[in-house]
C-alpha cells in the first residue's frame, strides 16, 4: 500500500542583516532592544522555560515560552495571541530563529510552525513587516515608525490577510480599545 505524504505548510522567512550574530541576538532577547523593531512592550526571559510576551500593536499581545536558546545562534519559542481573538492560542505555535555568520553580517532564518491554515497569510505579512525593521535597527539604522502600531496600516494588513470570521473579532476589539 502506498503512503500519502502530508505536507505541513509553515511560514519561512530569510533575511541578511548587516550586523554580527551577537548583535542580532540581543535584539531578539533584550526587551528594550526588541521594541525598537517589533511591538510596544515586551517581557522576555531568555532561558528555557522563560516567558516570551510582546504587545505587538499596542492592542494585540502574543505570549509563549522559550523552548531553546543557544546564544548568538538559535532561539525557539512558542507563540500565540492572548485574549482569544485570534488563533493560535498562547503556546500553540512555535517560532524557530537561527542565526548564521555571513561575512560581516548575519543570515537570519525564521520558521513559524503549527499555525492554523487560514492564519498563514496574516503571519507571513507580520513577519514581512517585522524582519526588515530588525535588519535596519541591528545595522544601526532607524527603522521608522512601526506600521503595525498604526491603526490604519494595521487595519489594512488585517483586512488583506485575516479570514472574515477573525476579522470581525479583530475589528471589534480594536474599536472597544480606541
Amino acid at each position: 500500500m502506498a503512503q500519502t505524504a502530508t505536507t505541513v505548510e509553515v511560514v519561512q522567512r530569510e533575511i541578511r542583516i548587516d550586523a554580527a550574530p551577537s548583535t542580532v541576538f540581543e535584539f531578539l532577547t533584550d526587551p528594550t532592544k526588541m521594541v525598537r523593531w517589533m511591538g510596544t512592550e515586551a517581557v522576555l526571559d531568555p532561558r528555557p522555560g522563560g516567558d516570551y510576551a510582546v504587545n505587538i500593536t499596542g492592542h494585540e499581545r502574543v505570549s509563549g515560552e522559550v523552548i531553546e536558546i543557544v546564544p548568538d545562534r538559535r532561539l525557539v519559542f512558542t507563540w500565540g495571541w492572548e485574549d482569544g481573538g485570534l488563533p493560535p492560542a498562547p503556546g500553540a505555535s512555535t517560532v524557530e530563529i537561527s542565526l548564521e555568520p555571513d561575512g560581516q553580517g548575519t543570515l537570519l532564518r525564521l520558521t513559524h510552525r503549527d499555525l492554523p491554515q487560514d492564519m498563514h497569510t496574516f503571519h507571513r505579512l507580520g513577519w514581512d513587516s517585522a524582519l526588515p525593521r530588525l535588519a535596519a535597527v541591528a545595522a544601526g539604522r532607524d527603522p521608522g515608525p512601526d506600521p503595525l502600531t498604526s491603526i490604519v496600516r494595521g487595519a489594512l494588513m488585517a483586512t488583506r490577510s485575516l479570514p472574515p470570521r477573525y476579522l470581525y473579532r479583530f475589528a471589534r476589539r480594536r474599536l472597544r480599545r480606541s
